[in-house]
């Protein structure tokens, strides 16, 4: 039987009893398993990572994001399909169409987008440094915290995937999908 949790913001904590107590650790993707590029890639070399990574996994796992790193390995970012896309349309990441314009004018907005999707423009584009366009890390979790510490940080800064560490290092990435099928099995079973 689950009883209440009860969680600090300052100093997370669960009590209660669990039926089972895994780790990050148990669930977790190894870093040697998931993309990661150096921050000097291309755009370009970023997909023909992620399009390996989907096939080598033969449709069980597919990527929805590269971890981004230094020289020395320290991760810079994490490099998700929307950053790519974001990228690969240059319009839509110098914020050239704002909201209000793309509400008002949709059609020219695609339009534009079917252009430069299927145009030199986007060859051009997939030249970009992934550094120019990759996502800031929000939040880490450390291999041997709980799952429920997991997920309460993926919920508070609003992220999908965290990268894993352990002894300072990256070692890993957790999915809130693969956490979620974790919650979801419990409670589903009987």
């Amino acid at each position: 039987m689950i009883k209440k949790s009860i969680v600090s913001a300052s100093n997370f904590s669960l009590e209660e009893d669990m039926p089972y107590r895994k780790k990050v650790a148990d669930l977790m993707i190894r870093l040697e398993d998931y993309p990661h590029i150096p921050y000097w890639y291309t755009l370009r070399q970023a997909m023909a990572i992620v399009r390996e990574a989907a096939i080598k996994f033969e449709g069980t796992f597919e990527p929805r994001s590269v971890l981004v790193f230094d020289e020395k390995y320290h991760l810079l970012g994490i490099l998700t399909l929307q950053d790519i896309i974001r990228g690969l349309t240059p319009k839509l990441l110098q914020g050239a169409v704002s909201k209000v314009q793309a509400a008002l004018d949709l059609d020219s907005v695609v339009a534009d987008l079917e252009t430069d999707i299927s145009g030199p423009k986007v060859k051009e584009a997939s030249e970009t440094p992934v550094s120019e366009v990759m996502s800031p890390i929000k939040a880490t979790v450390d291999a041997d915290d709980s799952l429920a510490k997991a997920l309460f940080l993926m919920v508070k800064e609003g992220v999908s995937r965290m990268p894993v560490m352990a002894e300072e290092k990256v070692v890993g990435i957790i999915r809130l999908s693969d956490l979620f099928q974790e919650v979801s099995g419990f409670v589903l079973s009987d």
